[in-house]
């Protein structure tokens, strides 16, 4: 090897040696920098379970009911809640909360809620409207659907509030199971501060209400369901408030009066 060889070979060898340290230092700077984040709108796929009548026929309009989860909840767990209730003759679809959650197992839920961020949480929580009217209108494409319901139990409680007075012509009432106190803020304004406002109640008051709360719920007071009866009943509401005993849960009886309550419509 002659000396320039030797220079060459030298050169290099500094050259890689010091683009190795420049890569170094600036992973080292991107380590140091802070992400960023955002939210942004796009279309999706969601799975809705749907459970038909025994006595279902696809040449005869039935009635539908949109059950919506709690927080945490999954469309497979809550296609199930009226198993138990006999003589069910409505189509039942049970959706699919938009947000992934972790609790003690992995769920759903129907807003962002565990976003530190109020706007991001409003955001989510509009969009849910257009999500229910987008699940509708899928249904009728595929069932001949009369009546249509909307059924929710805890969170699912809060947007079948918030989706049935804010798009009332699609359906006839809505179902309330241990759901919140309307005009009360949620989770000392932790959640949704102003998650239904007053403008949404005069033009809804079609809609039948039926609303039943444990008297021993701690997640959701019972004077919380109380609250929603007295707001909706001055508004003028056809309101039918059932209480039992019990803690934040779904009652078996009062799945089979909700079930009468709809035959009688």
């Amino acid at each position: 090897m002659n000396v320039f060889q030797s220079i060459f070979i030298s050169i290099l060898i500094l050259l890689i040696s010091s683009g190795i340290n420049l890569v170094k230092g600036q992973e080292s700077k991107l380590g140091n920098t802070k992400p960023d984040s955002l939210y942004f709108e796009s279309k999706s796929l969601f799975k809705c379970n749907i459970k038909l009548p025994e006595n279902y026929n696809p040449d005869s309009t039935h009635t539908l009911v949109i059950g919506l989860h709690g927080g945490g909840g999954t469309p497979g767990s809550f296609i199930k809640v009226w198993d138990d209730v006999k003589t069910v003759n409505f189509i039942y679809a049970a959706p699919q909360g938009p947000y992934s959650i972790l609790l003690n197992k992995l769920g759903n839920e129907w807003s962002l809620w565990s976003s530190p961020d109020l706007k991001v949480r409003e955001q989510a929580a509009e969009l849910i409207n257009d999500y229910i009217v987008d699940l509708v209108r899928e249904l009728q494409g595929r069932y001949k659907i009369d009546d249509i319901y909307l059924f929710g139990f805890s969170q699912g409680a809060v947007f079948s509030y918030v989706a049935g007075l804010k798009n009332h012509q699609l359906y006839k009432g809505i179902i309330i199971f241990s759901g919140p106190g309307i005009f009360e803020p949620l989770g000392a304004e932790q959640f949704a501060p102003n998650w239904l406002e007053k403008k949404y109640l005069e033009p809804a008051k079609t809609l039948k209400v039926f609303i039943a709360h444990g008297t021993k719920d701690q997640a959701a007071k019972y004077e919380l369901g109380v609250k929603s009866n007295e707001v909706l009943v001055s508004y003028g509401y056809d309101v039918s408030f059932h209480s039992f005993d019990g803690e934040h849960t779904i009652d078996p009886e009062m799945l089979k009066q909700a079930l009468e309550w709809i035959n009688k419509e």
